[in-house]
C-alpha cells in the first residue's frame, strides 16, 4: 500500500499537482510581479562614435514618424553634409520594409544613413548608396545582405556586415577634436 501512495505522489508531482502545505522548509510560491507597475528602464544615451549631431529615431512608431523626424532634423541642421540617425524599429514597418524612396522624397541631394535600433541594419537613401558605391552590381558581403528589389536595384536596406559599406561615408571627426 505504501508503494501505491508513492507512485500516486510521483504522478501528481509530475503533473504539477503539489498539494503540500507550505512549511518552514518549503518556499511559498511567489506571485508574478505586475509588469505594468514596474518602472521603465532609463533609455541609454544615443551615441555613435564620431558623430556630433545624431538624429534620434527611438520615439518613432511608424514610417511616417521617422520621415517627419528626418525632415525636421534636416531643417534644423542645414549645414550637415551627411544625415546620420539611429533608433528605427523594423516592427514599425509591418510587412513593407524600409525603402530608399521614402528617404529620397525627403532629400535626394545629401546622403541619409539611418541605423536601426539594434545597429544591425541601415536604411539609406539613393544618395547614400551612390556615395558608398553600392549599385545593382554590388555583391552581398560575407555575413551581410544588400536588400534588392525584383529588378536587382538596392532598396536602401542593408543588414549585417553590409552596414560597413555605408558606414565609410559617415564623416570622421577632425584630428585633435573631441569624439
Amino acid at each position: 500500500m505504501k508503494s501505491i501512495w508513492i507512485v500516486c505522489a510521483v504522478v501528481l508531482l509530475a503533473a504539477g499537482c503539489d498539494r503540500r502545505e507550505p512549511s518552514p522548509t518549503t518556499e511559498k510560491p511567489q506571485a508574478p510581479a505586475d509588469l505594468a507597475t514596474q518602472p521603465e528602464p532609463e533609455p541609454e544615451p544615443l551615441q555613435l562614435p564620431g558623430v556630433e549631431r545624431l538624429l534620434d529615431l527611438r520615439g518613432g512608431r511608424s514610417p511616417g514618424d521617422y520621415i517627419e523626424a528626418v525632415e525636421k532634423f534636416i531643417r534644423d541642421n542645414t549645414d550637415l553634409q551627411v544625415i546620420v540617425g539611429k533608433g528605427w524599429d523594423a516592427a514599425a514597418f509591418g510587412d513593407a520594409p524600409p525603402h530608399k524612396a521614402q528617404l529620397d522624397q525627403v532629400n535626394d541631394l545629401i546622403p541619409i544613413v539611418l541605423f536601426s535600433r539594434d545597429h544591425r541594419s541601415i536604411w539609406a537613401n539613393s544618395e547614400a548608396l551612390a556615395a558608398a558605391g553600392i549599385n545593382d552590381d554590388t555583391p552581398d558581403p560575407e555575413g551581410g545582405v544588400i536588400e534588392k528589389a525584383d529588378n536587382g536595384l538596392p532598396t536602401g536596406l542593408l543588414r549585417g556586415s553590409a552596414v560597413q559599406l555605408i558606414e565609410k561615408i559617415i564623416p570622421k571627426p577632425a584630428a585633435g577634436s573631441a569624439p
